[in-house]
């Protein structure tokens, strides 16, 4: 199953999401993060309904940019 995870730095922390779902994890590390979120979304996936299932394997992957703005 491929879905789109966004991660960013919270203080200290990295933070992995799907905007789609809204499950979100945390981690020390990057990869750690996105352990935990595999966790997490496996959890997610057994107890959601069948509808947030299709959702979730139909969303459209998210991508994030860096963008340099002047403001």
């Amino acid at each position: 199953m491929k879905i789109g995870v966004t991660v960013h730095r919270e203080g200290k922390l990295y933070v992995a999401a799907d905007p789609v779902t809204g499950v979100t994890s945390q981690g020390i590390t990057c990869n750690e993060a996105l352990k935990n979120f595999q966790e997490a979304f496996g959890l997610w996936f057994e107890c959601a309904e069948d509808w947030e299932k299709e959702r979730a394997l139909n969303g459209e992957p998210v991508t994030t940019l860096i963008l340099d703005l002047e403001v």
